[in-house]
């Protein structure tokens, strides 16, 4: 950013201090110390009124401070809305994802980090006093023109929000607790750095067109359909009517809204995220499951055919004698590189082909038919199981890779690998790049690798052995697939992965 920018920007930041927070800057800047450097105190909360007889709707500005062009919105409230329930309803008007901490400071004053905050229950388990957020509502704080209210989330961005009443009005006993009217700007990206990180993505994708004026990494890090300026009340509105709901509630919804009348059937896999993923993130899974299970083009014996081919290969060659195994358990040469050259692996790997160690594809395939139980080690030696020996079907063989493609000690992975299966169905390709997504929805449930989520190279770790399964399938870099890549094998492996019977 260039430096006049910055200038202007710190400009716009100190116009928006209150005379108490300049006050504070100053005695800082000349000789009054950091505010970690005195000794910790917390500022006495103001004397709060009751609740007021009759509830009123409160129509408030809520901005994101600091935020160039503003980033806004005007909500109807119900002035009996507790803090905690407020705290919800932000989330969703802007679009937050509600993993960092937060705060409420009550007005008049703007004093972030200076006044008094209300606590929230992590506040009280640390064993903070105070008033809890929980017990207070929003018209104790907010009841004419001009009232002010601020909340700040996630302590490093620091994204602080002024929320000030514009109108107060009666009450419609049928009214939702919140209400959308109009805003401007799609809320900000979590982790962007807060208003500057925010308003220099912005202001490079206005002055450049569009994404094109990002850096390649930038592009990558905000994902291909990113529009900072996109708002439209009716999608603010499906997420605040979401807000409260129960995750059985919410599943009742989404089956009740669904046009095609189907009942949504989740994959065990993806049981373990029901409780723990956000409205929005829910909402987007139930989607997700609903178009993978909706159209069905029925499997020719060719697909089986090709799905089945190299794990039936690996039988076959096991025979009645197995493959002979090295000392070091690996297989032996010859039979690595007769699998290598029969079943066309030259295109996705470089070599002579005649090490497993060294030759990733085929090492990959014999581990694959271990885990789907066709092939165990036995005194040095690679045996077909019972299991492999029933089989007759390539739909047999299909369904048996199928049963365990998704399995993983940990909950949570398996729930991973599922989705990528589900996004293989729903897009119609097995596509590693996937793994962005699946990050993005792990995080959305609260699920964490890093402080800022789900890493998207963690979930590539993790879902890459279903990847290579499918892409298998689709035989996209296999050199002898007769007509070319076939994705709707992989479509195929993955639905029936997916809702495997007695998974």
């Amino acid at each position: 950013m260039a430096d006049d920018d910055r200038i202007a920007q710190m400009r716009e930041w100190v116009q928006g201090l209150s005379p108490q927070d300049l006050q504070t800057v100053l005695t800082q800047i000349t000789g009054g110390g950091l505010p970690g450097a005195a000794a910790p105190h917390t500022p006495k909360m103001p004397d709060l009124p009751e609740p007021p007889e009759e509830t009123c709707a409160l129509t408030v500005r809520v901005d994101v401070d600091n935020t160039a062009p503003p980033v806004w919105r005007r909500l109807v409230l119900r002035g009996d809305l507790l803090l905690d329930e407020v705290h919800a309803i932000l989330q969703a008007a802007f679009g937050w994802e509600d993993y960092h901490l937060h705060k409420f400071w009550p007005g008049p004053e703007k004093r972030i980090w200076q006044g008094p905050s209300f606590l929230t229950e992590q506040d009280l388990a640390e064993g903070e006093e105070g008033v809890l957020e929980a017990e207070v509502q929003l018209d104790q704080l907010l009841r004419k023109p001009g009232d002010r209210l601020f909340y700040t989330y996630d302590f490093g961005d620091d994204w602080h929000h002024t929320i000030k009443v514009e109108s107060t009005g009666p009450l419609d006993p049928d009214q939702p607790r919140a209400v959308c009217t109009g805003g401007r700007m799609a809320g900000p990206l979590e982790d962007s750095g807060g208003p500057w990180g925010h308003n220099e993505l912005v202001q490079a994708y206005r002055s450049g067109g569009g994404l094109g004026g990002l850096e390649e990494e930038q592009r990558d890090w905000v994902g291909p359909q990113w529009d900072p300026t996109a708002f439209a009340t009716d999608q603010v509105n499906e997420r605040l009517s979401l807000v409260g709901l129960t995750t059985d509630e919410l599943l009742a919804r989404l089956a009740a809204s669904d046009q095609s009348g189907g009942e949504v059937s989740w994959p065990d896999a993806l049981q373990p995220l029901l409780d723990l993923a956000l409205p929005p993130v829910l909402t987007e899974l139930a989607d997700l499951v609903r178009r993978a299970g909706a159209e069905r083009e029925e499997a020719t014996p060719e697909d089986w055919a090709g799905i089945a081919r190299p794990y039936r290969y690996f039988v076959d060659l096991a025979g009645e004698e197995g493959i002979p195994l090295t000392a070091a358990g690996w297989m032996k040469p010859a039979y690595v590189e007769r699998i290598y050259t029969d079943l066309g692996l030259q295109a996705e790997w470089i070599g002579k082909g005649n090490r497993e160690d060294q030759t990733l594809p085929v090492a990959e395939l014999r581990t694959v038919c271990q885990e789907a139980g066709l092939l165990r080690k036995h005194k040095g030696r690679l045996l077909a199981t019972r299991l492999a020996r029933s089989l007759t079907t390539d739909e047999e063989y299909a369904a048996a890779v199928a049963a365990r493609l998704l399995d993983d000690r940990n909950e949570h992975v398996r729930s991973a690998k599922a989705l990528l299966a589900l996004l293989t169905v729903t897009t119609g390709r097995p596509d590693l790049g996937h793994a962005e997504a699946v990050a993005q929805m792990l995080t959305g449930c609260g699920l964490s690798t890093t402080p800022f989520g789900v890493d998207r190279h963690h979930a590539s770790r993790w879902v890459w052995p279903v990847w290579f399964v499918l892409q298998h399938a689709a035989g996209e870099r296999l050199l002898d697939q007769g007509g070319g890549p076939h994705p709707g094998r992989a479509v195929l492996l993955a639905r029936t992965a997916l809702w495997s019977e007695g998974r």
